[in-house]
């Protein structure tokens, strides 16, 4: 290959990735209303329920935020090192 051919090659390449970044990105941006909504703090009332599976059903943020406030996680104080295994054959 010579230079020439090179230098299309590669302006090529970089006008296609362009191009197609150029008709893709509209459809990957979130419309303007929901990114307003999105940076507004919203009052954990007005969320909807969660649903945390089977045993437990649909419960409220307010019940979440309630239970975790109650029953802070325990921080970690084990300073032992896991005991590291070898995973060869």
């Amino acid at each position: 290959m010579n230079k020439l051919q090179i230098l299309i090659f590669c302006g090529s390449s970089l006008l296609l990735s362009f191009g197609a970044a150029a008709l893709l990105y509209p459809h990957a941006t979130i419309p303007q209303k929901t990114l307003e909504s999105a940076m507004k703090p919203q009052a954990m009332e007005d969320l909807p329920d969660i649903n945390l599976g089977d045993n437990f059903g649909p419960v409220s943020v307010t019940d979440l935020v309630g239970y975790y406030i109650d029953h802070p996680p325990k921080p970690v104080t084990s300073t032992a090192q896991r005991e590291q295994q070898f995973g060869g054959c």
